[in-house]
């Protein structure tokens, strides 16, 4: 008999394995944001980058481990920062209210 959805929600390897999806899911889809609204393409963030267009689709495809570095190394050729908020499972998801740098950096907030 097949396993419910319900059965998956209390397995806490299933869950654990949620947990990172959508982290990953969450970074991708704010890199893609970004990308079109500063209206660059994968082939040019590829080349601030030094790396293949096809090494940028396979990360931002989810078909390569996206590293904190990598998405730091993104982040920083696209002039944005990254700020880490966790939240209690279940609970309130809250903004980061971080002071602006004195350097314009644009912040982003996961």
């Amino acid at each position: 008999m097949a396993n419910s959805v319900i059965d998956d929600m209390n397995d806490p390897e299933f869950r654990r394995f949620l947990a990172q999806e959508e982290l990953i899911l969450e970074v991708t889809e704010t890199i893609c944001d970004i990308l079109e609204k500063e209206k660059i393409s994968r082939k040019e963030l590829a080349d601030r980058l030094g790396k293949s267009k096809g090494f940028i689709s396979q990360l931002l495809n989810g078909g390569r481990n996206l590293t904190l570095r990598t998405v730091a190394d993104i982040l920083h050729v696209l002039g944005y920062r990254a700020s880490l908020t966790p939240f209690k499972e279940g609970g309130q998801r809250q903004e980061n209210h971080t002071p602006s740098h004195a350097k314009q950096t644009k912040r982003l907030a996961y």
